[in-house]
């Protein structure tokens, strides 16, 4: 080898992998849109005077919880609708958060369910086009649901997905998909009310990731559905044109996702979030050991 080809090679080779890894850390991470527009009437009198985001949870409030974890693991954008209460929530972001989280009013937040929140989300980015994770506010995850969800959120082309938890059952109904033997949801469906027919299909846990390539049909659907209503849910459109929409479902695997309606369902997420991130901290799990 020639004098100095020794050298060459090795600075080629590390000038190779310097450039892989700018070009993975250069890679735009997608949005993150956290809905607090709602006015929370099911959890009164828990929510007189503020949304559900802002019901504390141990020393934080539930927006506090959702926005730290997802601050610790992108990058990227971070936008809060508001609308019920809206001076208290974007008082509170700013003294905890500054210019880290930007917020967008819903005007229409009493006549909305959350399809408009989510639009008024989409638009406030400066860069929707890199994709988001559109994330309801009456939810408790704790690090190990968060890492499963970022895992696909920090991908470098992230598909889109529905985070499900658990299946479709008498106890757990709502927002539901079913997918094909690939992988691929074929159906969405919102079933409130009980209806066997529907047993075993992954329930959703109020996460959606939306990636680039799904970008545009996504906000075509849904200012279509909102032209015709504003009083719906935002997996409608998805619903009515899942053909045009490829995505897959995120079981989470582990962990703890709760999401909360009533003020009975509220205490019990809480108590059993704050059991759960008791007993996961290195400190317990010491103690627990040497026991």
């Amino acid at each position: 080898m020639p004098p100095g080809a020794a050298w060459l090679s090795g600075a080629l080779r590390r000038t190779w992998r310097g450039s892989l890894m700018m070009a993975k850390s250069d890679i735009a991470p997608p949005g993150v849109i956290l809905l607090s527009a709602g006015r929370g009437s099911r959890m009164l009198p828990l929510t007189e005077g503020i949304p559900k985001s802002l019901l504390p949870v141990g020393d934080r409030l539930v927006l506090d919880w959702l926005i730290e974890a997802v601050i610790e693991r992108t990058t990227g954008e971070v936008v809060v609708v508001t609308g019920y209460a809206a001076e208290k929530v974007v008082v509170h972001l700013s003294s905890r958060f500054g210019s880290r989280v930007a917020t967008v009013h819903n005007e229409r937040y009493v006549d909305d369910v959350n399809i408009l929140s989510v639009e008024l989300g989409v638009a406030a980015l400066k860069y929707p086009e890199r994709g988001y994770l559109i994330v309801e506010t009456d939810l408790l995850l704790d690090r190990c649901a968060w890492d499963q969800v970022f895992s696909v959120v920090n991908d470098a082309a992230p598909l889109s997905c529905w985070v499900c938890d658990g299946f479709y059952n008498p106890q757990l109904t709502g927002g539901i998909v079913h997918a094909d033997p690939n992988g691929r949801i074929d159906a969405v469906a919102y079933q409130p009310v009980y209806d066997p027919a529907f047993d075993g299909w992954p329930k959703m846990v109020g996460l959606l990731l939306v990636g680039p390539k799904q970008v545009e049909e996504d906000r075509r659907l849904r200012r279509a559905a909102i032209e015709q209503s504003i009083a719906q849910y935002y997996l409608m459109p998805w619903r009515e044109g899942i053909a045009c929409l490829p995505s897959r479902v995120l079981q989470l695997q582990g962990g703890f996702a709760r999401s909360f309606n009533t003020e009975n369902d509220f205490y019990r997420a809480r108590a059993d979030f704050l059991a759960q991130s008791h007993s996961s901290t290195p400190n317990n799990k010491e103690k627990v050991t040497s026991a």
